[in-house]
């Protein structure tokens, strides 16, 4: 089964690139140490778990604020090739984190998000704990990817249906779908997620990077 590690080190293969950003890393073995890059960098406040060792122990806010107001051991104008996105799984925060990283993402480069093709039911989605139930959470990150593929026709949006969705964004251009679930009914996603994901097998990733 394809991960989205994997997927990452496609990308940062395929085009040579050098710098990676990964927001919300809790455990590094789950994917931060398997990405084969020459420059890492990491960003989580540590809630989850204290002794991550993340390069930055910032919420993702803190972090891009303190980054362009040269706070940090970092140029404010800073570049990542790739930028995973796995952080607070709720939509507004990974908006927020998505408009960040597009400031500072090279103009080829790529921002990765995990869990936006959740497979709880309507009722579990929305929930912030992840083990109160002791179940998995993927929360509602598919609400952002929605809104990009409605309203921005200056970026290119995929997501592959692997690892409980793994949403690719560039710079580019895609035709807009219809914004025809403006209240992000659940059950109304779940008919039409496929257009309003842009959901792809991983076997035509290559033909996504390559168009």
């Amino acid at each position: 089964m394809f991960l989205k590690h994997q997927v990452i080190n496609h990308i940062i293969g395929k085009y040579n690139f050098t710098n990676y950003l990964e927001i919300g890393v809790r455990y590094v073995e789950d994917c931060f140490n398997h990405i084969s890059c020459s420059t890492k960098h990491s960003v989580d406040p540590g809630y989850e778990n204290p002794n991550n060792p993340a390069t930055y122990k910032f919420t993702s806010d803190s972090f891009f604020t303190q980054l362009e107001h040269n706070y940090l051991d970092l140029p404010p104008n800073y570049k990542w090739d790739v930028i995973l996105i796995d952080g607070l799984h709720l939509s507004y925060q990974v908006e927020k984190d998505i408009l960040n990283s597009l400031n500072h993402l090279s103009e080829n480069g790529f921002i990765i998000l995990h869990d936006c093709n959740p497979f709880l039911n309507e009722d579990s989605y929305t929930r912030v704990i992840e083990d109160y139930w002791g179940q998995m959470w993927n929360g509602t990150v598919w609400k952002a990817i929605y809104k990009l593929k409605a309203s921005r026709s200056d970026l290119d949006v995929c997501t592959l249906n692997i690892d409980e969705g793994t949403g690719l964004i560039r710079r580019g251009h895609q035709e807009l779908v219809p914004f025809d679930n403006p209240f992000f009914e659940y059950r109304l996603f779940q008919k039409n997620l496929v257009r309003d994901l842009n959901l792809i097998d991983v076997n035509d990733l290559d033909n996504w990077l390559n168009k």
